[in-house]
C-alpha cells in the first residue's frame, strides 16, 4: 500500500509540472492592430524632436497607420521607442493617435491618452483597455532602426 501511495504521488507530481510548463510558456502580447511589415532605418541627426528626451517624431507611410518614434527620458544605448499610431479602441488607418511631446499620444477620434514613457504604451484614460502596438527599436552605428 505505501508503495502504491509513493507511485501515485510521483504520477501526480509529474502531472503537474507538465501542466505548468505547458501554461507557462504563453506566446508574447498580440496586438489588435493588424501586422505591417515593418523595416526602417532613420537618420536622427535630421530630426531635432529627437535631441530632446520626450521628443517624437511621426512617420506617416509605416506600420498599418504610420509610426510614432518617441526618444524617452531613459538615457541608455537605446533611448528610442516606436509605436503604430492607430488607436487599440478605433482601429482604422484615419483615426491616429498623436503625440504632442509631453510623453503622452492621444486619440481625437476617442479621447484614448496613451502614456510612451517607460515604453509600453499602455492607455491612461479613455475607452481603449489594449496598449499601442510597438515595434523594436535599436540605435546603432547613429542610426535607428525600427522592425517588427
Amino acid at each position: 500500500m505505501v508503495r502504491n501511495f509513493g507511485i501515485v504521488i510521483k504520477s501526480v507530481l509529474i502531472c503537474l509540472f507538465i501542466l505548468a510548463g505547458t501554461n507557462g510558456c504563453k506566446d508574447d502580447y498580440t496586438s489588435v492592430i493588424p501586422y505591417v511589415y515593418v523595416n526602417m532605418n532613420i537618420n536622427p541627426t535630421n530630426i531635432i524632436e529627437f535631441n530632446i528626451p520626450g521628443g517624437s517624431y511621426y512617420f506617416e507611410n509605416a506600420g498599418f497607420g504610420g509610426i510614432i518614434v518617441f526618444r524617452d527620458l531613459i538615457e541608455s544605448s537605446n533611448p528610442f521607442l516606436a509605436f503604430d499610431a492607430t488607436c487599440t479602441h478605433e482601429i482604422s488607418q484615419t483615426c491616429r493617435v498623436v503625440a504632442d511631446g509631453s510623453g503622452v499620444a492621444k486619440c481625437p477620434c476617442c479621447g484614448s491618452v496613451y502614456i510612451l514613457f517607460g515604453g509600453n504604451g499602455s492607455p491612461t484614460s479613455g475607452p481603449a483597455i489594449e496598449p499601442l502596438k510597438q515595434y523594436r527599436t535599436n540605435y546603432t552605428g547613429g542610426r535607428i532602426i525600427v522592425t517588427n
